[in-house]
């Protein structure tokens, strides 16, 4: 079973984790517009991060903010039917919501804020402490960001958190961070199509882990969003109506995953399995956490644990099919 050491601390992790994003169901941001892929089963929730668990994933990402606590909620309810010793448990702050309403209200990083906020995620967790918390404001005011350090220190030295960590996209507010010495972890997005070495240097650097969200793009790399599964999509699914389909960005990603599905003939991977192998051939430090809300999700994801990253002559011909289109932020 492959594993990885969760950036310099001591703790041990699937080199592949379960996003929880999804399990969380549909909830409305400021602006009212849903964050969500549509409704969920809490019942299939809850048997797929049993099976997930059964397939040795053992790091599970949410955040506070996902379906306005109901996600932490949902991993609380069967993550506490485990050892709390052998599950890593990552979650986020930041986002004040309302969980009757299902709405975002705005962001807060007051130090009593943050303390309740963690409070209410051990809570919602059934949890004593939590493995990895993680700001959740990636343009959030660096001078500000320094206070949030501080605070996140004070929780480690207390014992209710073991690291920290800060979901940004930016290099300089990632450097804020990363001269934090419990600091383990950046979480940032990056796919086949997507790169951003600074990151992945920075990570190196300082010994952090790269936890990797949108590791399939949000779904658009699944090749499952064909023009007849977007009429089918509710409308409390984030990409409702959305037409991208037909953006040019697009049809580049599908032409080029077809190469893909013709290249892995015979290798017995399928292309979320290949894309998954293919970002720990980006570093060692890299752990994605794609998101899964039905068993059949958990198990294709999870299968590629037994496999580990992409052998060399396949890298290369993968990086070959999309370099073409891969951009670097």
């Amino acid at each position: 079973m492959y594993t990885r050491r969760l950036g310099k601390s001591n703790i041990k992790v699937s080199a592949l984790g379960m996003g929880c994003f999804a399990i969380g169901g549909p909830f409305q941001g400021k602006n009212g517009n849903f964050l969500a892929y549509g409704y969920v089963n809490d019942d299939e929730s809850k048997k797929t991060i049993h099976k997930a668990i059964d397939l040795g994933v053992n790091f599970f990402d949410t955040a506070d903010v996902y379906g306005c606590g109901h996600s932490e909620r949902i991993l609380g309810s069967v993550l506490s039917d485990y050892d709390r010793n052998d599950l890593v448990i990552a979650t986020k702050f930041a986002n004040e919501f309302n969980e009757v309403t299902k709405t975002v209200i705005g962001k807060n990083v007051d130090p009593n804020y943050i303390r309740n906020a963690l409070d209410a995620s051990c809570k919602r967790l059934k949890t004593d402490f939590i493995d990895l918390y993680q700001l959740h404001d990636g343009n959030h005011d660096i001078e500000s960001a320094k206070n949030v350090m501080n605070i996140l220190e004070d929780l480690v030295e207390e014992g209710q958190i073991r690291g920290y960590g800060w979901s940004t996209d930016d290099i300089m507010r990632a450097k804020i961070f990363a001269e934090g010495e419990n600091c383990t972890a950046i979480q940032y997005a990056i796919h086949i199509t997507r790169s951003n070495p600074k990151m992945i240097e920075l990570c190196k650097q300082h010994d952090l882990a790269g936890v990797i969200r949108s590791p399939l793009g949000s779904g658009t790399l699944t090749g499952k969003y064909s023009e007849e599964y977007m009429k089918n999509l509710t409308e409390n699914h984030m990409w409702y109506k959305r037409d991208f389909i037909s953006e040019e960005w697009f049809i580049k990603r599908q032409k080029k995953l077809e190469k893909l599905k013709e290249l892995l003939i015979g290798e017995d991977l399928t292309i979320v399995q290949a894309l998954l192998s293919y970002l720990w051939s980006t570093s060692d430090k890299t752990i994605p956490i794609p998101g899964a809300k039905t068993v059949m999700q958990i198990e294709e994801n999870a299968a590629i644990l037994e496999y580990g990253p992409l052998k060399p002559d396949l890298l290369r011909a993968i990086n070959e099919i999309f370099e073409e289109i891969r951009i670097s932020v």
